[in-house]
């Protein structure tokens, strides 16, 4: 390799080692701040986490339901409830094989779940009392629980992959079916229009599609949009079916193709007449990113763009919201069967928010103040707290043990915790839980957190007092730094020739550690303990003092410190003539 070829490289991996330093957490947490809740059945499996009113969790699987009182329960509670017609305490549950099929947050508080058996569906409230009040059977409709569902008013909105978007209720007045498009679907997310929007419902999924040469399969994420009073067509022409359902797709980071929409997560706008919805992608390069979307922007989309087709009618635009969609004329009608798009992409308002050589597999989202922090769960089990603008990796919680796979995750955003399951145990974070940053007021500000602060004793999430620039550190609200030495460190004794290291603890990962010993300056050995300093061969040349010092953005802090010296019982070697004579001094003297 040539000079200049040698040179390229070195830059190349400086590059490389720059950009982890920067996408990697800054610290790691493992137990701090970190609740588990284990469930007595191993193979629970469990898929949904609701919260309802009361600070409850409602968990599911199959024939199993369990709830959460946080401040109260270790254990996840069985929660025994018959869908059979005989709701007597003599009822044999056996005889009903009801699998739950849907769970939802309903009204007034109480949780909204369906029970489905080969033949029907029945869904009713549960009270945090466990009680069912309101119970309804449907006819003909199977949900299914891992499958995005919404209740708006008396409306239920859910979907299945094979079909799409339904909309039932417990009167059975205009209930929705979808038509099947033979494309295989992932529904991810339903959300309920507010504001200017409040008279529509939006679907975000991804779609199926064989490539352009016809080799691969490439996933196109996608938004689709409908009325909700919708009431279906006539007879012979979309009877039943949607009518004001529309589509567009979205797009997110140019050059590298993030077509795989994971996961959805929406956070409501400051002025609560709009709402961000936050998209979690995976390209084909092993890579993630997040790109944000305004609703108000999707719905220009459906409102200005053209459509692929050039059969829309002129006398009515294809997805506006009418008083009695049985009424739209039969040329209408079939344009709405052939599933109308929109020309215009959905754009993100910027580029992709993050860009990762991970696999993001869920994603919540909360504001705090005037910052947005997205919440990641990894395949590995880990879960990421990332500072928005500008992007930041707070933290990584390592809840589970390495490779775990994360079922949900839910955030309750009034209590500032983020319960993540995985198919035998539920654990919750504590967001607020500062203390993991250290006691010194310099860790506490450079974590970014915008959940906490420096009260000028503790990192804190209390806002009273709280100090939040760096710079701050020096005022006299911060107290001195807490890592003191004495002038005189106590001397680490250590036989010659033996093997020895030096520990400095590492609390950022974002920080570089370095050991000085007089004039000069070493690298560190990063290891699970810490940063290490290593001496092979214990001798007279290593006796002195090291200390490891960290440096990150502009603050320089020591970390530890150190007195080196040979034991005394090998402070001097002798030779075997001064082994002899000592010997023979420490003879007894005899008297004759």
């Amino acid at each position: 390799m040539d000079w200049t070829g040698f040179c390229v490289l070195l830059i190349l991996i400086s590059c490389v080692c720059s950009t982890k330093l920067h996408y990697d957490a800054r610290v790691t947490v493992k137990n701090e701040g970190i609740t588990r809740f284990s469930f007595e059945n191993h193979h629970s499996g469990l898929v949904k986490l609701v919260s309802t009113s009361g600070s409850i969790i409602w968990m599911g699987r199959n024939e199993t339901l369990y709830s959460i009182k946080p401040a109260q329960d270790f254990i996840p509670k069985l929660v025994n409830v018959s869908l059979c017609e005989d709701e007597s305490e003599d009822s044999d549950n056996s005889k009903c094989p009801y699998r739950l099929s849907l769970l939802s947050q309903g009204a007034d508080g109480n949780l909204f779940f369906c029970g489905s058996t080969c033949e029907n569906t029945k869904c009713c409230n549960l009270t945090s009392s466990y009680s069912l009040t309101d119970c309804f059977k449907l006819e003909n409709y199977k949900p299914i629980i891992n499958e995005p569902s919404l209740l708006v008013d008396d409306m239920l909105y859910f979907t299945t992959s094979e079909m799409g978007l339904y909309r039932v209720n417990k009167d059975k007045n205009y209930n929705i079916w979808s038509q099947s498009t033979q494309l295989e679907q992932k529904y991810l997310k339903l959300v309920a229009g507010e504001g200017q929007h409040q008279d529509k419902v939006y679907s975000f999924f991804a779609e199926k599609h064989k490539s352009k040469d016809g080799e691969s399969d490439q996933w196109i994420p996608r938004v689709s949009q409908s009325c909700k009073n919708d009431r279906g067509g006539r007879k012979g022409h979309l009877q039943n079916s949607w009518t004001s359902m529309i589509y567009a797709r979205l797009f997110c980071g140019r050059g590298y193709d993030f077509s795989q929409l994971i996961d959805v997560a929406t956070l409501q706008t400051d002025d609560d007449d709009d709402i961000k919805i936050y998209a979690l992608f995976r390209n084909y390069w092993n890579m993630s990113a997040v790109c944000v979307y305004n609703m108000t922007e999707i719905s220009t989309i459906f409102t200005s763009s053209e459509f692929n087709s050039n059969s829309v009618p002129a006398g009515h635009r294809p997805g506006a919201c009418v008083a009695d969609s049985a009424g739209l004329s039969s040329e209408v009608l079939k344009v709405m069967s052939g599933r109308p798009e929109m020309r215009d992409w959905v754009m993100p308002e910027n580029g992709p928010l993050l860009f990762r050589h991970r696999h993001y597999t869920h994603i919540q989202v909360d504001r705090e103040q005037h910052d947005t922090v997205l919440l990641l769960s990894l395949e590995s089990g880990g879960v990421h707290k990332v500072l928005e603008k500008p992007v930041f990796v707070i933290a990584e919680y390592l809840p589970f043990p390495h490779g775990t796979h994360i079922t949900g995750m839910l955030l309750d955003t009034s209590e500032k915790r983020l319960f993540v399951s995985s198919s035998n145990e539920v654990v919750q974070i504590d967001l607020l839980a500062c203390s993991v940053y250290g006691d010194e007021c310099t860790d506490c500000l450079l974590s970014r957190d915008p959940y906490c602060g420096w009260n000028g004793l503790q990192c804190t999430s209390t806002e009273k007092g709280r100090v939040k620039d760096p710079h701050d550190c020096k005022m006299p609200l911060a107290e001195p730094s807490k890592t003191q030495f004495s002038a005189e460190t106590p001397v680490v004794r250590v036989p010659a020739s033996s093997r020895h290291f030096l520990v400095c603890p590492m609390t950022s990962h974002h920080a570089s550690y370095h050991w000085h010993r007089g004039n000069t300056r070493e690298e560190c050995v990063r290891s699970d303990q810490g940063c290490l300093y290593l001496i092979d061969s214990m001798d007279a040349s290593h006796e002195g003092s090291y200390t490891c010092v960290s440096s990150e953005d502009v603050y320089n802090r020591t970390v530890a410190r150190y007195e080196l010296g040979l034991s005394r019982s090998n402070a001097r070697r002798l030779t075997p003539v001064g082994l002899l004579l000592l010997a023979v001094m420490s003879l007894p003297v005899l008297d004759f």
